[in-house]
C-alpha cells in the first residue's frame, strides 16, 4: 500500500484528456488567498500534442484567464509563488480543471492542491467526484498506517486487507452510481476510462458504457472506449471453459476442473436477479432428472459483500438449490464474470466432460431437450 497526497490521489482517476466537437469560450477566475503579489498562475493544456500555455498575475479580483479552446478538454493550473515559469510535474502546486464554455471558479486558501473548482457543469461534476472519494482516501490512508504498524502480524494484516476489500467494493459502488446518475457528463467517461479496464473487466465495461448518453459515447474518447470493448472476444461454444477456483458458502475451495468427467451446467445468477430466481425451479427439475446421469450444476453467484452473502444463502435454501454454489461476492466486479464476458444474468454454459463448452444460455425447455439429446435420456 502506498501513501498518496490527498488532492493528487483523487485526481489520479481523472487524468485523461477529453475532447468534444465545438469551440469552448471560457473564463477562469482563481481566488487564491495568502500568496505574495509576485505570484503567477500558469494555465497549461495540449492541442494536437502541442502544449499551450497562458499565465496571469494577481489583481484585485484574483487571477483571471479568458480564452477559447478548440473543444472541451482537461487543463492544469500551476502556481509559481515567485512568478517564474514552472514545468509540468506531479510535485508542483497544481489543480486540474475542464476547459469548457462558461465562467470557471477556482477557490483556495494558500495552495491550488486543495482548491475547489466549479462554475461550469464538468467542473462541478469533477468536484462532486473528488468530494465523493475523499472519505475513501482518508480511510485508505488510515489503513495504510495501521498496516505499516502491524509489525508483520498476519492476523491483523488479514483483517486490514479484508476491511480494505470491503472499502473498495463500497467505493466502486459509489463510482458506478455516479456514472448512472450522470450519463451526459464526460466526467463519467473519464471515471470509466480510469477505473474499468475493458480487457480485465469487459462485462462491467459494457454495462457502464451502455449507461452513458449517445453524445458521450460518440465523443472521441467514447469511440476509443467502444473500440476497446469491441476487441474483446466472448467465450463461445467450442472453446475450453476457463478454469477457476472459488469458495462455497462454507468457505471451501471449489474448482470447475474438479468436475471433469461430468457434463456441467455453469450457471451465473444472483439472489437479487428476478429472472434468475424465476428460472431456478426449472434448474431444480433438470438437476433431479439428470443428476444420476453424469450431470451436475455449478452455480456462481454475483451477489456482493457480507449482506449479499446472507441473501445468497437464503436464496439457495428457499429455492431448494442442492448443487454446489460458489461466489467471489463482488457482484459485477467479479473477475469470473469478466472472464466469461457476461452482459447479463441469468447466463449459463453447458460444458462437456473434457471441459469444452457445448452451448450457452440454455433456459427452460431448451436445456432439458439438450440434455436429453446428449445423455440419451427420455
Amino acid at each position: 500500500m502506498n501513501k498518496l497526497l490527498p488532492r493528487q490521489a483523487l485526481l489520479l482517476i481523472l487524468l485523461l484528456p477529453f475532447s468534444a466537437l465545438s469551440q469552448q469560450r471560457y473564463t477562469i477566475r482563481v481566488n487564491l488567498k495568502n500568496v505574495d503579489s509576485a505570484a503567477r498562475i500558469f494555465l497549461n493544456y495540449k492541442v494536437n500534442q502541442h502544449v499551450i500555455q497562458d499565465s496571469a498575475v494577481r489583481t484585485a479580483d484574483g487571477f483571471y484567464f479568458k480564452g477559447i479552446s478548440p473543444n472541451k478538454m482537461k487543463a492544469y493550473l500551476w502556481l509559481s509563488r515567485k512568478g517564474d515559469q514552472v514545468k509540468e510535474s506531479p510535485g508542483k502546486d497544481q489543480v486540474e480543471i475542464f476547459l469548457e464554455t462558461g465562467s470557471i471558479e477556482v477557490n483556495a486558501s494558500d495552495s491550488l492542491i486543495h482548491a475547489r473548482v466549479g462554475g461550469t457543469p464538468l467542473n462541478e461534476d469533477q468536484q462532486k467526484v473528488i468530494d465523493m472519494l475523499a472519505p475513501f482516501l482518508k480511510q485508505t490512508s488510515s489503513m495504510v498506517e495501521q498496516y505499516d504498524k502491524s509489525n508483520g502480524d498476519d492476523g491483523r494484516q488479514r483483517e486490514i486487507r479484508s476491511e480494505y476489500e470491503k472499502l473498495e467494493i463500497l467505493k466502486n459502488s459509489q463510482i458506478e452510481g455516479f456514472i448512472y446518475q450522470h450519463p451526459n457528463s464526460l466526467v463519467s467517461l473519464s471515471l470509466l476510462f480510469a477505473k474499468v479496464d475493458p480487457v480485465r473487466n469487459p462485462t462491467q465495461a459494457r454495462i457502464l458504457f451502455a449507461a452513458l448518453s449517445p453524445e458521450v459515447q460518440n465523443s472521441a474518447n467514447g469511440k476509443a472506449y467502444r473500440n476497446a470493448i469491441a476487441e474483446i472476444k466472448p467465450v463461445q461454444p467450442g472453446e475450453m471453459a476457463p478454469d477457476f477456483t472459488l469458495k462455497n458458502p462454507a468457505g471451501q475451495q471449489i474448482s470447475l476442473s474438479s468436475l471433469r468427467g461430468k457434463y456441467v451446467l455453469l450457471d451465473f445468477w444472483a439472489s437479487w436477479c428476478g429472472p434468475c430466481r424465476k428460472e431456478n425451479p426449472n434448474l431444480v427439475s433438470v438437476f433431479e432428472k439428470f443428476k444420476d446421469k453424469n450431470f451436475t450444476i455449478l452455480g456462481v453467484s454475483l451477489d456482493a459483500g457480507e449482506s449479499g452473502k446472507r441473501l445468497w444463502m437464503d436464496a439457495i435454501r428457499n429455492d431448494g438449490l442442492k448443487w454446489e454454489q460458489v461466489s467471489e461476492l463482488k457482484g459485477w466486479q467479479s473477475k469470473l464474470a469478466s472472464v466469461y464476458n457476461l452482459n447479463t444474468i441469468p447466463a449459463n454454459f453447458l460444458i462437456d466432460p473434457n471441459g469444452k463448452i457445448l452451448a450457452r444460455d440454455l433456459q427452460g425447455i431448451k436445456l432439458s431437450q439438450m440434455l436429453e439429446s446428449i445423455l440419451q435420456v427420455k
